[in-house]
């Protein structure tokens, strides 16, 4: 689109962030004045706990009470409401550091502790704190049965005959042995088929034994323990991981850490602690405890150890029926795992944190495994946290929106509290490893938006980093986006901090509006795959993107399973759970289900409940143990679904090479399912969430393009109400629309729009028009004065303004550049627009402070400022830091960091412009 359609109609006051000096005090005591309304005043002033926290790194635990306390001021001075203490170990490309390293726990850590939570609550901050250092839970205090246990598999293709002598090369220790040998010829009929070599190991860990004439595969299944140290743990947690299967030893573990800090606050941390976190589950390797082969034979009624080697195995050639079989105890063996660890980590983790008066906040996923169906692990905590990157798109295939990754995380985390009403869903936000200077503010508000309209109403950003001011630059970093009083961008970070907290604090206030529910084939990825994340967040393709497809014609939606739809009630059409009802249920690829799940969609059917099968309708069941029977109530359920309700239950084939959002489109014209809002342009780019509280509608739109606007007419269904903009960047609000109306939206790159339809009235805001014909080019010449982040400033005189990573001398600039000149005008009401800017612009117009600019066009309103004659323009340029610490080749730590990033070149920095004045009617 060409630029000049960016610049159609431009409301007043254009740009949230402009403030004129002439109206501060007013302005100042309208924010002071109530207004007497709940929703409205808490959207002005957010609270603690819809503000950005801080996942606050102590790193190595070199920690005093002096430089906490400078920290916390710091960040609450950026708009921060609290942090998330989190001790990690370093780097090892930091030696030779100051200070002592404090052990977890130590009487000198808990000072330190304590002197942080006294600062945080004289600054109006929260508190949270990680489980342990590093993650997953563990520490080198734990005893040997109380560590992480595995088997692992080893395969060998054997052929015979032959005398076969192998060292089974494990080593010599308790941590280590042998369980099982077997032989098993090439293709599998039945798990008789194998040959227990198990008793032909001599002392030496030798097999000797003869092996048939033939090909054969050896399976070798061994057992470890303590083979997983905690990652990044620092002194005092550090060690091998926790057993998570093992109830008694997870308790242990949690009550040394709450016996020793309940005295500290009074008896129980949640006097001065809100939540206690744990991070991703991490475990690769788990996949046994001492008693799950007994467990496995009580809850299955079968003995798994005879198909161990087999579905450790990535792949055996079997026949068909032996393939199904495999499937089915490889379910049985995934079904054990996660209710094992439900029962024994995760409910005692959420209970043993209300026993001591916090709320629990905890992340599902995990890496390789995700050890409970992800929806089941987000229906426990207080606060579900999801995950949030940048530079890592993730797995989505379609979505793919500049490497922010949001999709799937995110997606289950707020499914997971919208189904069991939680106010609070979370997210570790900004997560960065490959970019840590090059984020801009901008960059971050593009990621904000996509969590809010993931489902997200809570940032904890990743990251602040301990780091004492005397620390040679960049400081101390373990991870994260730059957060730190030494990037640019640092003295505009409460802008961002302001905004992301109203849309925090709002949806948090009201109640999320859906009308879909999406259901994934989690069985058949577990008989297929067991737990392994990968195949679980692609199966199908499209699974993870039909939720986006969904929202960009205006449906809301959440991600349900088997607990969901066992549990739910189903009254006049509606799937009710919780606070939650849906109109329309869609099961995606789904093949296997169980008999109770399939009952389910029946009375859901037989209420007057709509659904959509894609690719095909569930014919199987999971499952070892009366898998006939099993599959025959599937089947007869299911054929009785689709022939007694064909106009509500539909069955209809995607083909993967037409686009999603224009397929699920047509196809949703198949059922009588309202839209939130309804969009007349739906494009992918266009996001949309839809919350309500009492008699009131909230919408928040979103255009995730970073170079084209979007426009679209949304029709709402309700038409008796005022339409009002809320604005998220100064906590203003104005009327929109009037009732009625079909209302037209223009959203400029990467703006958003916060709606807000109540019974309220008031006057529209006026709009003004550009005369693109009346225009003053700014050409210069420019005095240009730099200040660089570490040299002394220097000036120039530049005739035109230029991109300085083009410039020899200047490509390593980064800092602030302040622009001044002086441009002739004759009329009073007009928009400066700066063009391409990089980063942020903050503009002066005859000494009178016009606004900040950091994301999107940088157009300013200046109708208050500019005079008829000579004017005196001065534009303020904050540039990243990353072409500068490109330059710093000596330097260990950039390096460290410099070698993961993905940008290999330099990036765009100051005004580029063309800088034009336009005057508006």
């Amino acid at each position: 689109m060409k630029r000049r359609s960016f610049l159609k109609t431009i409301p007043a006051g254009i740009g949230m962030l402009t403030v004129f000096c002439s109206k501060e005090k007013n302005q100042l005591a309208d924010q002071l004045r109530s207004t007497g309304d709940p929703l409205y005043e808490n959207f002005r002033h957010p609270k603690a706990a819809a503000r950005p926290f801080y996942r606050w790194w102590w790193n190595d635990n070199r920690v005093t009470p002096e430089e906490v306390r400078r920290e916390l001021r710091l960040m609450a001075e950026q708009g921060a409401g609290g942090v998330e203490i989190n001790p990690i170990a370093l780097p090892e490309v930091y030696t030779e550091l100051p200070g002592e390293k404090l052990e977890w726990l130590s009487r000198d850590w808990n000072d330190v502790l304590l002197a942080a939570v006294d600062e945080a609550k004289k600054l109006d901050m929260i508190v949270d704190l990680i489980v342990g250092t590093g993650w997953p839970f563990g520490g080198v205090f734990l005893a040997p049965d109380e560590t992480i246990q595995g088997l692992e598999l080893a395969m060998e293709t054997i052929q015979g005959p032959v005398s076969l002598e192998k060292k089974i090369g494990i080593p010599d220790d308790p941590d280590h042995k042998i369980v099982q040998i077997k032989l098993f010829p090439t293709i599998i009929t039945s798990v008789d088929d194998g040959i227990d070599l198990t008793y032909h190991i001599e002392q030496d860990n030798t097999l000797v034994v003869d092996i048939p004439n033939g090909e054969w595969t050896l399976f070798i299944v061994t057992w470890r323990n303590k083979f997983r140290e905690v990652m990044f743990g620092a002194k005092g947690a550090d060690g091998p991981v926790l057993d998570h299967f093992n109830k008694k030893a997870v308790l242990k573990y949690l009550n040394r850490m709450s016996d020793a800090l309940n005295p500290l606050f009074g008896g129980v941390m949640g006097n001065a602690v809100r939540a206690l976190f744990c991070d991703s589950i991490e475990l690769q390797g788990a996949n046994w405890t001492s008693d799950l082969a007994e467990e496995f034979r009580e809850r299955f009624d079968y003995q798994l150890e005879p198909y161990l080697p087999l579905i450790l195995a990535p792949k055996v050639e079997t026949d068909e029926q032996f393939t199904d079989a495999l499937k089915r105890v490889r379910y049985d063996f995934s079904t054990l795992l996660a209710d094992l660890f439900m029962e024994r980590f995760i409910l005692p983790y959420h209970e043993w944190c209300l026993q001591n008066g916090v709320v629990s906040r905890y992340q599902a996923y995990g890496h390789p495994w995700l050890y409970t169906d992800l929806l089941d692990g987000y229906l426990i905590p207080d606060i579900p946290e999801s995950d949030q990157w940048l530079y890592n798109a993730g797995w989505v295939r379609h979505h793919r929106i500049d490497d922010i990754r949001y999709a799937i995380w995110n997606k289950y985390a707020s499914s997971g509290g919208h189904l069991t009403g939680k106010n609070i869903i979370s997210c570790e936000a900004m997560t960065n490893t490959r970019g840590l200077w090059e984020a801009t503010l901008e960059y971050i508000k593009q990621a904000t938006d996509l969590n809010i309209v993931s489902g997200i109403n809570h940032l904890v950003l990743h990251g602040f980093n301990y780091s004492p001011p005397e620390a040679d630059f960049p400081g101390w970093i373990r991870f994260g986006t730059y957060f730190n009083e030494n990037n640019t961008w640092w003295p505009y970070l409460k802008l961002w901090s302001d905004y992301a907290a109203r849309l925090g604090q709002i949806f948090q206030d009201s109640q999320y509006t859906a009308q879909i529910a999406i259901m994934g084939p989690t069985p058949d990825v577990w008989s297929e795959h067991g737990l392994d994340r990968n195949p679980w967040n692609t199966t199908p393709g499209y699974l993870h993107d039909l939720w986006q497809a969904l929202n960009h014609h205006g449906y809301c939606s959440d991600y349900v399973n088997a607990t969901i739809l066992q549990g739910a009630q189903f009254t006049d059409g509606k799937l009710c759970y919780g606070p939650m009802a849906y109109d329309l249920l869609i099961c995606c690829d789904i093949q296997t289900i169980h008999p109770e799940t399939a009952h389910s969609l029946l009375a859901f059917a037989e209420n007057g409940g709509t659904m959509l099968f894609i690719n095909n309708k569930p014919s199987r069941s999971p499952g070892y143990v009366a898998a006939a029977e099993n599959d025959l109530v599937v089947q007869e359920t299911m054929d009785k679904l689709l022939a007694e309700f064909p106009a509500q239950v539909k069955l209809s084939e995607y083909p993967e090479e037409d686009n999603l959002t224009t397929w699920i489109g047509s196809r949703l014209k198949d059922f009588s399912v309202a839209p939130g809002v309804s969009i007349s342009n739906p494009d992918e780019r266009l996001f949309m969430i839809n919350h309500h509280k009492d008699n009131r509608d909230i919408y928040f739109f979103c255009n995730s393009h970073r170079e084209r606007a979007i426009e679209f007419d949304a029709a709402f269904p309700a038409k008796n109400k005022t339409i009002w903009e809320w604005e998220t960047e100064n906590g203003e609000k104005s009327v929109y629309a009037a009732s009625g109306q079909a209302v037209h939206i223009f959203l400029k790159p990467l703006q958003s729009l916060l709606l807000v339809l109540d019974e309220t009235t008031g006057d529209i805001k006026p709009r003004f028009k550009i005369d693109e014909k009346s225009v003053i080019n700014i050409n210069g010449p420019w005095d240009v004065e730099f200040f660089p982040l570490k040299e002394k400033p220097f000036e120039k005189v530049l005739e035109s303004v230029v991109d300085f990573s083009k410039e020899t001398e200047l490509k390593h600039f980064s800092g602030t550049v302040t622009y001044k000149t002086t441009f002739p005008a004759k009329f009073k009401n007009a928009i400066l627009d700066l063009g391409k800017v990089y980063d942020i612009a903050e503009v002066t117009l005859n000494d009178t402070p016009i606004g900040v600019r950091w994301w999107g066009e940088k157009q300013f309103a200046i109708s208050d400022g500019i005079l008829s004659g000579e004017n005196r323009l001065e534009i303020k340029v904050t540039t990243t830091l990353f072409n500068f610490v490109q330059s710093l080749d000596d330097n260990a730590v950039v390096q460290y960091w410099l070698h993961r990033r993905k940008n290999k070149g330099l990036l765009a920095a100051g005004l580029v412009g063309p800088v034009r004045v336009f005057e508006t009617r």
